[in-house]
């Protein structure tokens, strides 16, 4: 009978075997499955690296590196199989999976996977469907925008919006923004559109609607300006069934505030996240990944 604290040692050493090209710290971020995880590290040190083995790691193996699990009918080939794998003597993946695994194995589509530019999002996913194949496409790994998109492509029409939306570019949205300020009468000198345009972007990244930017506004002209311009450009955007770049997360963020059914629905889908560059998330992100991890 094949004693079960000698598996556990063996079935450790060969997945560190199998994620050798990770160091230590790595590996201790690639085998943490269950709970928050945070990687702090500096450029070009591999964090996506780690992102890309943890997923692999989360797909193949689950949470088996720390469960005391010994499964039934291991036999002394199979340890002499493991113990030959941890010293690479053994390459076979698919038996090493049939024999360490504890069930707790995660299906690729409840991942997502999140960076900050396309060209990150493209590179992680190629990077996942070269480690992982056919399971690596099956990952959501995108950005925060294309991410949110997808969402309200599906769900949009519960705030009212067509699904068919359009996205406005920079110059569209300065173009309604100089009707809104033509037909308020007030000066483009004064109120310039495209610094109109970056406090109202920035309003909306820290979820200020323009309710709360009046009420703020208190008796400050240039504020109730703003506040009244706000207010008019969103009326214009959600007359033409349009989004701003801004609004893709924060109607998402209201989709989920008003909707529970429609979070519960993707807080189901979504059980694991992974945030690249999380310290550069703005307020409406953070709150969309809380969310969705609650």
């Amino acid at each position: 009978m094949v004693n079960s604290k000698d598996f556990l040692e063996l079935k450790q050493n060969a997945l560190k075997k199998y994620f050798c090209k990770m160091n230590e710290q790595q590996q201790q971020a690639v085998f943490t499955v269950n709970g928050p995880v945070l990687i702090l590290a500096g450029a070009g040190s591999g964090k996506t690296t780690v992102l890309v083995n943890r997923i692999a790691n989360m797909i193949y193996f689950g949470n088996t590196y720390n469960s005391d699990y010994c499964p039934d009918g291991i036999t002394q080939s199979d340890m002499d199989f493991l113990s030959a794998f941890a010293q690479g003597k053994e390459t076979d993946v698919q038996r090493l999976k049939e024999i360490v695994s504890d069930n707790s194995e995660i299906k690729p589509w409840n991942i997502l996977a999140i960076t900050f530019t396309n060209k990150a999002a493209g590179e992680l996913k190629e990077r996942l469907e070269k480690m992982l194949g056919e399971e690596g496409g099956e990952i959501t790994a995108a950005t925060f925008h294309s991410a949110c998109v997808r969402i309200l492509r599906r769900e949009i029409e519960r705030l009212g919006y067509s699904s068919s939306f359009t996205i406005y570019d920079s110059d569209d949205c300065q173009r309604v923004i100089k009707t809104c300020l033509s037909e308020l009468n007030v000066s483009e000198k004064q109120f310039p559109p495209k610094t109109m345009q970056s406090i109202i972007s920035g309003a909306k990244d820290e979820l200020i609607t323009p309710e709360d930017f009046e009420q703020a506004a208190g008796g400050d002209y240039r504020k109730q300006v703003i506040a009244k311009l706000y207010s008019l450009y969103q009326s214009k955007l959600f007359s033409a069934n349009a989004l701003d770049f801004d609004d893709i997360i924060k109607l998402t963020v209201e989709l989920f505030q008003k909707y529970p059914d429609v979070l519960e629905k993707y807080s189901n889908k979504y059980k694991y996240i992974m945030v690249d560059e999380y310290q550069d998330t703005n307020h409406a992100q953070y709150m969309l990944v809380s969310m969705l991890s609650a």
